[in-house]
C-alpha cells in the first residue's frame, strides 16, 4: 500500500467547491473577510479581558527531571514567565497522547523567539520520567519534560480527575505562570478546544478548501472527513 492509499487526506476527493467568475468570487471573499474580521476583534476583546484576570499563588512542586528533582519555579529559568503543556501521559502507558503529542509537534521551530520574550516553556506528565523520557527520544524533541508522579500537582489543578468509582481520567491543556519575588502564580489556563489557539497546524487547515476534514466540521455534502482521532 503506498503512503497515499494508506493516508486518506492523501487522496484527492471528488467533491470540490463550486467555480465561478473572478468578481462572483471576489465578492464572497469580501464578505468572508468581514465574516473573519469580526472574530478577530472579538478575540482582541478577550485578549483585553484575559491580561486583566487575577492570578493566584501556586505551591512550588517538586517534579522528576531527567536529573533529578526540580522545583516548579526551576522551570522558569531565568525567565519571568512560564508557559506549561500539561501532557496526557499514564503511570502505565507505553506511548505518550497522540493529540498532545501532535500539539507538541506544532510548538515553534525556533523557540528561543518565545524565551526572547521572557517565556519560558515545560511540559508535565504524570508518567515516570524514564517513560517521558524514551518518548521524547522517540519523537525527536528537545523540550523540558518533567514527572509529577510523586506530586499531588495535577490531582490539586484537575489535570488529573477521579470519579466516584476511582477511575482517573486525564486532560490535556496549558497553565501559564508568571513568577513574582520568587513565588509562581497561575495567571491563566486552558484545555479541550481553547488549546487551538496555539496550533498553527490547524489554522492553516481550517483555511483550506477542506478544512481539517473531521467529522465533527460543519461542511458541504461530500466533502471528505474521518474521526477525529481515528
Amino acid at each position: 500500500m503506498t503512503k497515499q492509499q494508506d493516508n486518506p487526506k492523501l487522496q484527492v476527493p471528488e467533491a470540490a467547491p463550486d467555480v465561478v467568475d473572478r468578481a462572483a468570487f471576489d465578492a464572497a471573499l469580501d464578505e468572508q473577510v468581514e465574516r473573519e474580521k469580526e472574530v478577530t476583534r472579538h478575540n482582541d476583546r478577550a485578549s483585553a479581558a484575559r491580561r486583566r484576570l487575577p492570578m493566584t499563588p501556586v505551591e512550588d512542586y517538586v517534579f522528576t527531571g531527567s536529573d533529578g528533582p526540580v522545583r516548579l519555579t526551576e522551570l522558569f529559568g531565568d525567565r519571568h514567565q512560564l508557559v506549561v503543556q500539561n501532557f496526557m501521559f499514564d503511570r502505565d502507558w507505553e506511548d505518550g497522547c497522540p493529540s498532545c503529542s501532535w500539539s507538541v509537534d506544532n510548538l515553534p521551530a525556533n523557540m528561543q523567539r518565545l524565551a526572547d520574550e521572557g517565556i519560558a516553556f515545560a511540559i508535565i506528565s504524570e508518567g515516570r520520567i524514564e517513560q517521558l523520557e524514551a518518548w521524547k527520544q522517540k519523537r525527536g524533541w528537545d523540550h523540558r519534560w518533567v514527572s509529577s508522579l510523586d506530586t499531588t500537582y495535577h490531582d490539586d489543578w484537575q489535570w488529573t480527575v477521579t470519579d466516584d468509582d476511582g477511575n482517573r481520567q486525564q486532560h490535556p491543556g496549558y497553565s501559564y505562570y508568571l513568577l513574582r519575588d520568587g513565588e509562581p502564580y497561575l495567571t491563566y489556563s486552558t484545555r479541550a478546544r481553547g488549546t487551538e489557539a496555539i496550533l498553527p497546524t490547524a489554522a492553516i487547515m481550517d483555511r483550506t478548501a477542506y478544512g481539517r476534514q473531521q467529522d465533527w466540521e460543519d461542511s458541504p455534502d461530500g466533502w471528505p472527513q474521518t474521526p477525529t482521532y481515528g
